[in-house]
């Protein structure tokens, strides 16, 4: 059985990154991942401008010609300016061109306007609320690197860079199915011994997020033959993802039909929730996940082993935040696998707290309502108690 670090690497071992791209307009690319370095078209600022409502002036004439000058025309956003002329000044806007023969710009409540004289104050210095042109970026320089995830902010970046359309991968086609003869689809009237079937939602939804095409497969019953016909018509996909029948019982039927017709890397993980995950194989191109079927386990493993092999795919790293907290409460077990609980999160006081909920079975997903984070404890801890520091995953 392998430890989390270890089927990790055995999962981004395998993956074979993604070689299909698509051209995209940005209002399109929101969530998509760069497939090629991104630069700048233009300078951003694109000319010297204004930081500040005021005027436009050269700092030496305030010297020159007394603390009063002589205010001649103005520049607004979306002009083009005459040249300043000497001994005057310019009403300015915030944004706009400055001036030919201007260095500066005084903002106007530092100004005494009387008519079409304007008193300036006498530490007037040159560069002041002067935005130069490219001190942002300049035209050629490098913005993003390829297996960048483009959220609204790049995208906005990218427009102000002159940049119309990205080069994005391909969004990776991915089968979900479930697997049990217990599962019903909500709105169904229950019969004894069977639950409403949740998982594939969760997996679908997920799968959105992370910009893939997520096909939904239904659900199919403990039957090898209809598993194994659903699984061997489905190698046009790049991933296929089951939940259910990963465990050790006789109804157990994915990890059989998996080893029949692929390969399997590897299968449980020393963690809790999620130890009966499975990973492997099928053909050259479609990488399976077979996650359990308890609600929790599914949602945790898929968070641990399938959206870091999504990045993979796309060249790229998932986000890692884990950060320290300050436990309310504690919680005592049995070391010998990693264990993620289900915690509330809270900043108080300029410190992260962490409270380790109530209801801690993997088939306890009312616990979810409440959950915004994971208290991780390692392998070989027994726990900890109120007051000790943590080590957290947030889930914001």
């Amino acid at each position: 059985m392998l430890s989390l670090a270890e089927a990790q690497a055995a999962i981004l071992a395998r993956i074979q990154p993604a070689t299909r791209t698509e051209v995209l307009a940005l209002a399109r690319a929101n969530g998509r991942y760069a497939a090629a370095a991104l630069h700048a078209r233009v300078d951003n600022p694109a000319f010297d401008n204004s930081a500040m409502d005021g005027y436009a002036l050269n700092s030496r004439d305030v010297g020159v010609h007394g603390f009063v000058l002589h205010v001649a025309g103005e520049s607004s956003c979306g002009s083009a300016p005459q040249q300043l002329a000497p001994g005057t000044a310019m009403r300015i806007f915030t944004g706009a061109p400055l001036p030919a023969g201007a260095d500066t710009v005084v903002m106007q409540e530092d100004v005494e306007r009387t008519g079409e004289q304007a008193r300036f104050p006498q530490n007037t210095r040159a560069g002041n609320h002067v935005r130069r042109r490219g001190d942002d970026f300049r035209a050629g320089d490098a913005l993003y690197a390829p297996g960048r995830r483009l959220c609204a902010y790049d995208l906005a970046l990218l427009s102000a860079a002159g940049v119309a359309a990205v080069s994005v991968y391909a969004r990776p086609r991915v089968l979900v199915v479930a697997t049990g003869d217990e599962l019903v689809a909500p709105g169904q009237p229950l019969q004894p011994g069977q639950i409403y079937e949740s998982n594939r939602l969760a997996t679908l939804l997920q799968l959105e997020v992370l910009g893939a095409e997520a096909v939904d497969g239904g659900t199919v019953r403990d039957d090898p033959a209809a598993l194994r016909a659903l699984l061997k018509n489905s190698t046009d996909y790049d991933f296929i993802i089951t939940s259910g029948g990963a465990s050790v019982g006789d109804h157990d039927l994915v990890k059989q039909v998996f080893a029949e017709i692929g390969e399997i890397n590897f299968w449980r993980a020393k963690i809790k929730p999620g130890k009966p995950v499975a990973f492997g194989c099928i053909g050259t191109g479609t990488h399976f996940f077979a996650l359990p079927g308890n609600p929790v386990s599914s949602l945790v493993t898929f968070k641990l082993f399938v959206e870091p092999a999504l990045y993979a795919w796309h060249h790229s790293q998932p986000p890692v935040l884990e950060l320290p907290a300050i436990a309310v409460n504690g919680f005592q077990r049995k070391p010998g696998r990693m264990e993620f609980l289900r915690a509330r999160l809270w900043s108080e006081n300029g410190e992260l707290k962490a409270e380790v909920l109530a209801g801690q079975g993997s088939h306890q997903i009312g616990t979810l309502r409440h959950t915004n984070g994971f208290i991780r404890i390692g392998e070989d801890s027994q726990g900890f108690v109120a007051g000790e520091r943590v080590s957290t995953l947030p889930l914001f």
